[in-house]
């Protein structure tokens, strides 16, 4: 996974039409309504190959959690209606991009390979100060290729 990855994720998700309104960091969120941190949780190989000549091509998933702090006064369900259709609208928004191979390179395979999903959407807590804590996972597929260096 290239170094960039996480940064690169962090603006594509800035171009969400549901995250317009918040500010997105790396491994940080909140306490403040309208801010987003967005933590790395690892990568998994899924499928090793080698060919004739040394070179190795491994599938990955790579898993991010997304936590968003949006505003929830006590006993508005306004705006609980309005905080979940936000995490309805972004995963459809991701789905889209997926779809359409506009993501972040976050291998070195072709970009149609890669792909990336938005899951498990959902409430985690709210406070009595107006502030809940929503969640989504990102499960990212990639392609990373070496090839053995010949002297």
């Amino acid at each position: 996974m290239k170094e960039t990855a996480l940064a690169d994720l962090l603006a594509f998700l800035a171009k969400a039409p549901a995250l317009q309104d918040v500010t997105l960091r790396a491994e940080e969120a909140g306490p403040a309504p309208g801010t987003g941190g967005l933590w790395p949780r690892g990568v998994t190989v899924l499928t090793r190959r080698e060919d004739v000549l040394g070179g190795v091509t491994l599938r990955c998933r790579a898993e991010f959690l997304l936590r968003l702090c949006l505003p929830l006064p006590p006993g508005d369900d306004a705006q609980a209606l309005h905080n979940a259709g936000r995490l309805l609208a972004l995963q459809s928004w991701v789905a889209a991009q997926s779809a359409a191979h506009t993501l972040p390179p976050l291998g070195d395979g072709v970009p149609e390979g890669e792909t990336l999903r938005a899951e498990e959407g959902r409430l985690e807590r709210a406070d009595t100060g107006g502030t809940a804590r929503y969640t989504i996972r990102l499960r990212a597929e990639f392609t990373e290729i070496y090839k053995e260096e010949i002297p």
